[in-house]
């Protein structure tokens, strides 16, 4: 008997088993998914990370400014926060350096 061949959800492959939120979920309830993503971190761990203006961003929108997907981001701030740090340092002073320029 030959054996079946197995469907992999891509979405659900892609996070571990973890859900992701749903398109018209709302604000509150897709940070909440994105922090479980990221193996839920304390308000100190993301400040330490982020700094005070970037705790104050949601994870879609600290993912915007570095220019990738809020899944890959929770993903990279679980396993490696500090390489997150120093993408985000990174971020913020070529923000800096523009603003100085001008």
């Amino acid at each position: 008997m030959p054996k079946k061949s197995r469907k992999v959800r891509v979405g659900k492959a892609a996070t571990n088993g973890k859900k992701l939120p749903k398109r018209n979920a709302s604000a509150v309830a897709k940070g909440a998914a994105y922090a479980v993503l990221a193996g839920r971190p304390s308000q100190q761990a993301v400040t330490a990370v982020f700094g005070k203006t970037g705790y104050a961003l949601s994870w879609v929108a600290r993912a915007d400014r570095l220019g990738i997907t809020p899944e890959e981001l929770c993903d990279r701030f679980k396993a490696d926060p500090s390489r997150v740090k120093k993408l985000w340092a990174e971020l913020t002073v070529g923000k800096e350096k523009v603003a100085d320029a001008k």
